[in-house]
């Protein structure tokens, strides 16, 4: 297992490198024409999304390319698969830091001179529990709202590295006839049918309405819990973890 995480340890952390120096590149930008131009507002937004978009993408590449190298130096599957969780933990939690750095920068008082002005970083997570979570985010101390959204923001992250994982395994399961067309639907399905159908669920008085309503309850948001909306989402990632690992262990290489 050694030799195939450090493999893949070094594949990851040349990425999020590469990542990181470009989000703190723009938010040096941003500081620099701040400090330049005392009266002007800049911010960077969704960035925690991106990272989301990110451990996505790593997910899908990183799946046959470092298996198949596994798999011709005679590492087993299972060993492949152990290490590929401990890179999908780093990855996370590589990808969080930088947004707690990116936080924290913007928290600096030279750079925020005023109310009006200044650098300004939006964390998606800590809004998401802003949102959706108000009494927990009303009632708690920032130190314990920063550490449930980053938690979360970990889990989150972990979980989409995993799906990424999960739809490349089932490309290289799928009959080759059937995969231009995966390929086409898998975005249709994952950004226009799916936020259609929550959307249709969450306005339906009828038995949809119940199943959004047991999705609320499940994910804290009923109950103003956000560590066990945490916690449904580490289910969730342990769930597609299991069906990665089934798919692993019968996906030809080629």
């Amino acid at each position: 297992m050694k030799k195939i995480f450090k493999f893949q340890l070094k594949d990851i952390l040349i990425g999020c490198s590469i990542y990181g120096l470009i989000l703190l590149l723009l938010a040096f930008i941003s500081v620099g024409i701040i400090l330049t131009n005392g009266n002007i507002k800049m911010s960077l937004s969704g960035n925690s999304f991106v990272s989301v978009i990110f451990c996505l993408s790593i997910g899908i590449g990183i799946y046959k390319e470092h298996c198949q190298m596994a798999v011709m130096n005679s590492v087993s599957r299972k060993d492949f698969f152990k290490s590929f969780l401990c890179i999908t933990i780093l990855t996370s939690l590589l990808c969080t830091l930088i947004d707690l750095i990116l936080l924290i920068i913007s928290q600096m008082p030279l750079l925020r001179p005023s109310s009006d002005s200044g650098f300004i970083y939006n964390s998606a997570f800590i809004e998401i529990l802003e949102i959706f979570y108000p009494g927990f985010f009303e009632t708690q101390s920032a130190a314990v709202i920063t550490a449930a959204g980053f938690l979360l923001e970990i889990l989150t992250n972990s979980g989409f590295f995993l799906l990424g994982a999960l739809t490349a395994g089932i490309y290289c399961r799928m009959p080759k006839k059937f995969r231009t067309i995966y390929c086409i639907m898998l975005p249709i399905f994952g950004f226009v049918i799916l936020p259609l159908f929550f959307a249709a669920i969450s306005f339906s008085p009828q038995s949809p309405g119940r199943l959004f309503t047991a999705f609320l309850q499940i994910m804290g948001i009923s109950s103003g819990n956000a560590f066990l909306g945490a916690l449904s989402v580490m289910i969730a990632s342990a769930a597609i973890a299991f069906i990665c690992y089934r798919i692993l262990r019968r996906t030809e290489i080629v």
